[in-house]
């Protein structure tokens, strides 16, 4: 499924499947997003992610990896799991063993073997198997996630919180394990920690809200781009306000779009304005260069325009390979800032991709 529906995460959908039926299997389809998001995805319940976009073979490649993934020791641990779920604990011990003796120190295998000690209420047995296999995946979250359950399970508040308290720094987009942390500081007496931790669940909740006010106004955005590029401005600096100091790059998009609306307004100086910002976020973004050079070159300041367009094509070489319209835009910006033999590569490359692209033939001809 797809990470957003209709301007809404899938994130509450994931859990509730995963809840209701465990063994299917869930792949979210993402834009590029930060690395905690991909924690986080997969801690509520992803199978795997796959980063848009991408090609049918890969695509196909990762759905199958995501069905049968492991071969021999992968087929032995889906057998452990299920041994543990159906109350054969013995069993399930037997081949968690079987599985280290392959591959000895294996995390998951552990994790049998953990999971089939506290089905025997042999609860100091199965710590110290989720203690190993927590040192053996560093970057695991369900070692640390079975240890704290243990902890909860014998009353442990102290140590329960402290390792939800490392699951948080691990994957800190969890509100619901940041309640849970307050809470346990509440239960211990340490009120203020309490109210740090609830604090910073709110805030969280709070961006996540702001961000769907964000998609929102984008979406509105987009509706009126066209014919009303006034009215897409009011609402892109919405949706850039409603992030109130928060701005990241996922924000850059939205940066690109203001700056081609105010553009369709002839507000070039105004588009470059917004694009410095942009740039402060992410100093190495291609297209925001790219559009600082369009942008430029609109106001008819061609040497800078050419300064962009060269800072852009350093960063990314293959830019010209989106469109032959970015192609004839490159050309364009070149031949303005008299780099004649620029210009003609790259109409020889916008006529590549679309023999019969009428501008391109012309300005070729001038030239």
């Amino acid at each position: 499924m797809e990470r957003e529906i209709n301007g809404k995460y899938c994130h509450d959908l994931v859990q509730f499947l995963k809840n209701q039926y465990p063994d299917v299997l869930i792949i979210i389809l993402t834009t590029e997003v930060a690395r905690e998001i991909l924690i986080y995805l997969h801690e509520i319940g992803a199978n795997n992610v796959i980063t848009k976009p991408i090609s049918p073979d890969m695509l196909i490649e990762k759905i199958a990896f995501t069905v049968k993934p492991r071969g021999q020791i992968g087929e032995l641990i889906e057998a452990g799991k299920k041994l543990n779920e159906t109350g054969k604990f013995d069993d399930a011990a037997t081949l968690a063993r079987k599985i280290l003796e392959i591959k000895p120190g294996s995390p998951a295998a552990l994790l049998v073997l953990g999971d089939s000690f506290k089905g025997q209420s042999r609860m100091d047995e199965a710590l110290n198997a989720y203690m190993e296999a927590s040192r053996n995946g560093k970057l695991f979250l369900d070692p640390i996630k079975k240890i704290a359950e243990l902890h909860k399970i014998t009353g442990n508040v102290r140590e329960e919180t402290k390792y939800l308290e490392r699951l948080d720094r691990l994957s800190p987009l969890n509100v619901d394990r940041k309640i849970s942390i307050g809470d346990n500081y509440m239960s211990l007496g340490e009120r203020d920690k309490a109210v740090e931790v609830f604090d910073d669940a709110i805030k969280l909740a709070t961006k996540e809200a702001m961000a769907q006010v964000g998609r929102v106004t984008r979406t509105i955005a987009e509706h009126c781009i066209s014919n009303a590029p006034e009215l897409s401005e009011k609402y892109l600096r919405q949706s850039l306000d409603s992030k109130k100091g928060a701005l990241d790059k996922s924000d850059i998009e939205t940066f690109n779009r203001l700056g081609i609306t105010l553009r369709k307004q002839g507000k070039p100086e105004l588009a470059i304005e917004e694009y410095r910002k942009a740039l402060k976020i992410a100093p190495n973004d291609a297209g925001l260069y790219y559009n600082m050079a369009m942008a430029y070159s609109e106001g008819r300041q061609f040497q800078d325009a050419f300064n962009f367009l060269d800072k852009a094509l350093s960063i990314n070489p293959d830019l010209w390979n989106a469109s032959e319209t970015v192609c004839f835009n490159i050309a364009t910006v070149f031949y303005r800032a008299a780099r004649k033999e620029q210009a003609t590569e790259f109409l020889q490359k916008a006529l590549a991709i679309n023999p019969n692209f009428e501008r391109a033939k012309a300005m070729l001809r001038e030239l």
